[in-house]
């Protein structure tokens, strides 16, 4: 049976806890949480950023999203911008963000006809399932004011970046800042991803400012493999960063 000093070096991927060292967790006062990658509970080490998710919510004929987890903060950093996954509180600032019609101007995606409460949910549903690609929303002062996303490519170690900002946070350099702290964990974390590309409007100057001040550089579709998708007619600019 595990001691309770080996359970607190443990980090998320070494597995999740069984019966008993849950208990003995939970007795320890130990900070934990609910992986849904592994479906499980794991210890939520000091040096952990809130990659794991707190537990998933099931409710009967709704989509499952991710609860806060009572006396555990969702925005343990007010102060400062975070990523995090989307979590069901951020339904509200979810639905007001996405309610912008300014928001879908440089959008690859057309913007949904219908933006209700059920329709908000299976979209976060939607972001923080699946094994396709990785969101994260930004938060500042514990609001969301962002997203950013890479879908995985079919080859390995390759993916496309997406984002979108709320007109809010807009000009204060907070998309810059989400994308270099996004790009930064996913170096970390995923070093096999080395080849990363992006597309923007030929019109959307501050996102190609800002792919440029994050290390991309504009490239030739055709050898970037950026085929026509969503709003993109074949007439949008590609990005690449390249690594290793």
């Amino acid at each position: 049976m595990a001691r309770p000093d080996n359970l607190t070096s443990r980090k998320r991927f070494d597995g999740v806890l069984t019966g008993p060292e849950l208990a003995m967790a939970r007795a320890a006062g130990m900070d934990l949480a609910y992986c849904p990658l592994q479906q499980g509970w794991v210890a939520l080490g000091a040096a952990e950023d809130g990659e794991t998710g707190p537990p998933l919510s099931w409710h009967v004929g709704r989509l499952p999203l991710f609860k806060q987890m009572p006396g555990r903060p969702v925005h343990p950093q007010p102060e400062s911008l975070t990523l995090r996954v989307w979590v069901e509180d951020d339904l509200p600032a979810y639905r007001a963000l996405l309610s912008d019609p300014s928001l879908w101007t440089w959008m690859l995606e057309d913007r949904p006809r219908q933006l209700d409460d059920d329709t908000c949910r299976a979209l976060i549903a939607l972001s923080t399932e699946g094994t396709h690609h990785k969101v994260r929303v930004a938060t500042l002062a514990g609001q969301p004011v962002g997203q950013v996303r890479l879908e995985y490519g079919a080859d390995p170690g390759t993916g496309e970046l997406s984002y979108w900002l709320g007109a809010p946070a807009r000009g204060k350099g907070l998309g810059r800042q989400m994308v270099v702290r996004f790009l930064g964990r996913l170096a970390a974390r995923r070093p096999d991803i080395r080849r990363i590309t992006a597309r923007v409007h030929p019109e959307n100057r501050a996102s190609i400012r800002l792919l440029q001040a994050c290390g991309f550089t504009p490239c030739d579709r055709d050898r970037l493999g950026l085929a026509p998708r969503g709003r993109d007619d074949g007439s949008w600019l590609g990005f690449l960063r390249q690594s290793g």
